[in-house]
């Protein structure tokens, strides 16, 4: 069989999987993004006084980010679809048994998976907030100025893209297992619902411990939403603080809304 007719047999049984591979992604954004609102937008919950913003999203917001985390779910599994296709031509490194590698090397990927992306979206937050980018392919996240449970996907096509090429990056540097990946793409999602769900959950002491205070924190990403020039970090402050893009109020204004005061501080930094 030539070259062509085995990659169209491949891709006819890959078909009926692209339906899955949305869906999977899908239903794991949809169901966090909709705990975390129900939880901090209906539910009376313990965080009422931790507030970040004053403000509110309004529904028109929470729409418009459900339809462009669609489109990013789109994107994810385009690129969960080509990489499955070079896959078959042995351009990426998975496997299927544990027993290959063992648990601890199955744990310690999975965690340098994360650190990865924690690298790898610092500089590439920082590089789509150049002139040349941030209009084309940062701005749609960015016009969520209240960020809510629903902005953790509502990226533009272009940055949704640069948001999957993880999934081959990581591929191509080590073999990866696909419970790492599952891992990985729960923890992410929760993470990044967290990270936009408009109020602080972390402790107040944390910001006081020099080890816990590199631990991104949902004020830390809310504050890069009003001001758009500091905290690039994704899991992590580590680089931040590296590279001095720490906002200067950050320690500040986390400790002023943990301790529940209901003036919180407020940005008045422009654009």
């Amino acid at each position: 069989m030539c070259f062509q007719d085995q990659l169209l047999t491949y891709l006819s049984e890959l078909g009926p999987k692209i339906p899955v591979i949305f869906l999977i992604d899908f239903l794991r954004y949809l169901a966090f993004a909709s705990l975390a609102f129900l939880f901090f937008y209906i539910w009376k919950h313990p965080f009422q006084n931790r507030k970040i913003q004053n403000k509110f999203a309004t529904n028109a917001q929470f729409r418009r980010e459900f339809l462009y985390s669609v489109s990013s779910v789109v994107v994810y599994t385009a690129v969960t679809f080509v990489v499955l296709v070079l896959r078959k031509y042995g351009y990426f490194q998975f496997y299927e048994r544990i027993e290959d590698h063992g648990w601890t090397y199955l744990i310690l990927s999975t965690l340098l998976i994360l650190a990865i992306q924690d690298f790898y979206f610092y500089w590439t937050h920082r590089l789509m907030h150049t002139r040349w980018l941030f209009k084309i392919v940062h701005k749609v996240h960015h016009d969520s100025l209240i960020p809510s449970p629903w902005t953790a996907y509502s990226f533009s096509v272009w940055e949704a893209l640069i948001h999957a090429l993880i999934l081959p990056i990581i591929a191509t540097l080590f073999p990866v297992h696909p419970l790492a990946l599952l891992v990985f793409m729960t923890f992410q999602i929760i993470r990044n619902v967290l990270g936009h769900s408009g109020y602080e959950i972390f402790p107040s002491w944390m910001i006081s411990n020099r080890i816990l205070k590199l631990i991104n924190t949902n004020t830390n990403h809310d504050m890069h939403h009003q001001s758009f020039r500091y905290n690039y970090g994704l899991y992590t402050t580590i680089w931040d603080y590296v590279f001095g893009t720490v906002h200067p109020k950050y320690e500040e204004t986390f400790a002023e809304i943990t301790r529940g005061k209901s003036e919180q501080v407020q940005l008045q930094e422009s654009n």
